[in-house]
């Protein structure tokens, strides 16, 4: 036998190829086209999520900056900047706040401040949106945010302007017209105001008294906790981080790698199967071409230039589409869900020119590697081979002895199996679509903003009164709440408890002897120490202080058993004696951190208080515990401040109610803890709060609704839960389609047997019952790898989920799990039936007549 060396008879078989097999090139076509859409847009989704994620924890955060350090020494400024895993470092002074209040009697939200121009541009701009105008220059020039233009009744401003604003800066209260040099939109929900530096200069800001150094790292969290080691704090000091830093576990990448693996495989399998199923279908043709001398490289080339030109056509065309949903559907769902209050953040859409080169390489390679197998297949068929081929029955057949071989569901299962690599296809098409939209659900529902809430937060709603979270009080604290205000919100349906904490301002009486150990630990890494002051004057000046009856701080109350205990159980060496603190007898010294621990040092001596307050007089306290940030956290009471600014002196004190009464009968409702005992009545609840809050006059406190969080949550997460189901939906649906294909295909190809069978007597009720049972088997496998292979990808997610954000707590999605099964069960069911139906209305005559394949 000669080789045909005639590459245009070739040709001309390849085109009557691709003439005579419309429907298959259809199919193949449409293979690519799912493919590639599904790749483009798998890669555009999961890019765009990124950085609309990065977008909002900017936005949110209000600032690209990773670390900021208030009140810097000019030595520390010049220590950082030199740091050479330090990337940019930023200027901010905090100038003051405006003083006017709404119609409401409210106090208005606006914040002054000043940011040199790195701090502006490198790190706050990313942080707005809609710009209008320039950052001010001159001294009575201001910038504002339109949520702060909106608390003063603009809403249409205009350039140059006058802004007339009553504010209190360093100076004190001070009334000025400013000129508005701009404007722009911001998300932290703060009214913004930008003044000039100019203006910081004249008022006589300078960074050491009044600045923060905002600082952008290279390498995050790592440098951070660099940082905090290389440049030396004063004792009130410490770096704040910005943004929340994520580490990485085995998890995360394993999980991270079978994505990828899954997004693969699908179109693999997809165009693999279409291309494998039409080999076997023209077996018989391609055993002929090798009768009339065609070469096995002939033949690879003749199925692999088909699929070349399959992929020019459903290539493009994939791309298009995907480019189309990436820019064009996704920005409106994602803007209808805006426009609907589901999210606070804009719709944006992120182009990169990497997308679409990473997905036309990656489409080609897949229909490559796609094509490789059969096409080597159709090479290697030999021409006795081909005349003897019954599509889709296997080389070599097993020779069965039984007695129940002819019984139906005995007949499905041989069927199914009878080409094994079809099955697989079919199996691992199924599995990896169900198990990828189980895994983006599995990650989306961990990501919650109830979760959020337990985490962050102690109560539903929190009550704060503001003014003793000041730095430095100028007037005696006003109560904000009453007893009367904490009933109202008890006869409310649907509350748990409500959970108070009372705080009064008490002198210490300036025992040398017991504050001596605190006060030499202090000393160290104080301001006194710093500025060249010896030890003794150090202590001169805490006297003036004591004698002007400016010697003390905070105290507040401490209702919580299990803080207790668990304070005892890591520290067994030194527990605090609980009955008596309950009983008033002692109180506990905070807050400490595991670097600096002086408030430790008071521990076990005795500590005269008197509370400021009508009643008060001077009581012993023992001081038998002292707290450190980790042992415990309380949202109503670590914001808590000095009244005064005194460096050395406890940073506040914990008694019970006990003790408060000791102290005083009069102390103030500084916090205020509900709790709900049903959150689906959350809604309802924060609407009748709200009334309740209606009746207060004061307006020094802040109210926290898990309603309001919880919203912002959802808008936050919105387009996380759109985009990560879209991809999902996408990899199932190239599941569904490759088992609709394979069954389409294998029925019509076995239309021949089914003749046979019904010729035999078999009725064609009994052929529906056996594809409807074959079906079945591939319901039934699909599902058991699911409830394997499947849980252990789950497991995998579960681990990784704490370890891409804190909050996330995994579920696993049982009903989406009972739903995506019950759906595959009916389509496996109905679907190779209702085919059989479609091909079967030729008589048994006809459809033996056309006995070829």
């Amino acid at each position: 036998m000669h080789a045909n060396r005639n590459k245009k008879a070739v040709k001309r078989v390849e085109r009557g190829m691709m003439k005579a097999n419309r429907i298959r090139n259809l199919f193949a076509v449409f293979a690519i086209i799912l493919t590639t859409f599904m790749i483009t847009t798998v890669f555009s989704l999961g890019i765009n999520y990124v950085e609309n994620m990065k977008l909002m924890q900017v936005r949110t955060e209000g600032t690209t900056a990773d670390v900021s350090l208030a009140m810097p020494t000019k030595a520390q400024e010049q220590q950082i900047r030199d740091l050479e895993y330090v990337k940019t470092v930023g200027t901010q002074y905090m100038v003051g706040s405006v003083t006017k209040k709404n119609d409401e009697g409210r106090e208005l939200s606006i914040a002054l401040q000043y940011y040199d121009n790195t701090e502006w541009e490198e790190h706050y701009q990313e942080a707005i949106k809609d710009l209008e105008g320039k950052y001010p220059s001159d001294e009575n020039e201001i910038m504002m945010s339109e949520d702060a233009l909106s608390q003063l009744g603009i809403t249409e401003p205009k350039m140059n302007m006058e802004i007339p604003l009553s504010y209190y800066d360093k100076s004190g209260e001070q009334e000025r017209t400013f000129t508005l040099s701009g404007w722009f939109h911001s998300y932290t929900g703060t009214g913004m105001g930008f003044v000039s530096e100019e203006y910081c200069k004249n008022a006589g800001y300078t960074m050491a008294e009044d600045g923060v150094l905002s600082l952008s790292l290279k390498k995050m969290p790592d440098d951070f906790m660099r940082i905090q080691r290389d440049v030396e704090l004063n004792e009130n000091q410490s770096f704040s981080g910005a943004v929340s830093m994520k580490s990485s576990s085995g998890s995360v990448i394993a999980m991270e790698i079978l994505l990828v693996f899954f997004i693969i495989g699908s179109g693999y399998l997809l165009i693999y199967n279409v291309l494998y199923i039409s080999i076997s279908k023209d077996t018989r043709f391609y055993g002929l071409m090798k009768t009339m001398g065609t070469t096995q490289a002939q033949i690879k080339s003749l199925v692999k230039s088909q699929a070349v030109k399959f992929a020019c056509i459903g290539i493009p065309i994939g791309i298009l589409l995907a480019t189309v949903v990436s820019f064009g559907i996704v920005p409106f769902v994602l803007n209808q869900g805006f426009e609907e209050g589901k999210s606070m953040m804009d719709a944006e859409v992120f182009f990169h020119p990497l997308i679409y080169i990473l997905s036309i390489l990656f489409s080609a390679v897949t229909v490559w590697i796609a094509c490789n197998a059969p096409a080597k297949a159709a090479a290697k068929i030999s021409p006795v081979e081909a005349l003897k081929f019954q599509n889709f029955v296997p080389k070599k057949m097993k020779s069965r002895n039984s007695t129940n071989g002819g019984k139906l569901h005995i007949m499905a299962f041989h069927n199914v199996f009878r080409d094994k690599k079809r099955a697989i296809l079919v199996f691992m098409s199924l599995f990896m679509g169900i198990t990828m939209i189980l895994g983006v659900n599995g990650i989306v529902g961990s990501v919650k903003g109830e979760n959020y809430i337990k985490k962050y937060y102690d109560y539903s709603f929190e009550y704060t009164d503001i003014q003793f979270e000041q730095p430095e009080q100028p007037n005696k604290e006003v109560p904000q709440f009453d007893e009367h205000f904490v009933k109202q919100i008890e006869q409310i349906d649907g509350i748990k408890r409500v959970d108070t904490r009372k705080t009064v301002w008490a002198s210490i009486d300036f025992d040398e002897a017991a504050l001596e150990d605190f006060m030499k630990i202090k000393y160290e890494d104080s301001g006194y120490k710093a500025d060249g002051k010896s030890y003794d004057q150090m202590l001169t000046a805490l006297r003036g202080y004591a004698d002007a009856g400016e010697y003390g701080c905070y105290i507040t109350t401490l209702d919580n058993d299990e803080a207790l205990e668990e304070y005892n159980a890591n520290h067994s060496d030194k527990p605090i004696d609980i009955e008596a603190f309950k009983q008033g007898k002692t109180a506990i010294s905070g807050t400490d951190n595991d670097y600096f621990s002086p408030n430790a040092a008071l521990v076990g001596n005795t500590l005269t208080l008197t509370a400021d307050s009508t009643d008060g007089k001077a009581m012993d306290f023992l001081i038998g515990g002292s707290f450190k940030y980790d042992d415990y956290e309380d949202n109503l009471t670590e914001g808590i401040d000095r009244r005064k600014f005194v460096e050395i002196v406890p940073d506040i004190l914990f008694v019970s109610e006990a003790g408060m009464e000791r102290l005083t009968k009069e102390p103030i409702i500084s916090a205020l803890g509900v709790d709900v005992q049903d959150t689906d009545d959350i809604e309802r609840i924060d609407t009748e709060l709200k009334a309740v809050n209606n009746t207060l006059t004061t307006s020094e406190w802040q109210f926290e609704s898990p309603v309001n969080r919880m919203e912002m949550f959802d808008q936050m997460f919105y387009s996380m839960n759109l985009l990560g189901n879209g991809a999902a939906v996408l990899l199932i649906v190239i599941g569904l389609v490759n088992f609709v294909n394979v069954m389409l295909t294998g029925v019509v190809a076995r239309k021949n047997e089914f003749a046979i069978m019904e010729s035999i007597g078999t009725t064609k009720k009994q052929i529906v019952k056996i594809l409807t049972l074959e079906g079945g088997i591939y319901a039934l496998i699909s599902t058991l790898l699911i409830m394997t292979f499947g849980n252990a990808f789950l497991l995998l997610v579960a681990r990784a989920v704490p370890n891409m954000v804190d909050y996330a707590v995994f579920e696993y999605p049982v009903a989406l799990v009972i739903g995506l099964i019950a759906a595959i069960f009916v389509i496996c069911l109905s679907v190779p039936a209702i085919v059989y139906k479609a091909i079967s209305d030729e008589t048994v005559i006809e459809r033996l007549r056309n006995f070829d394949n």
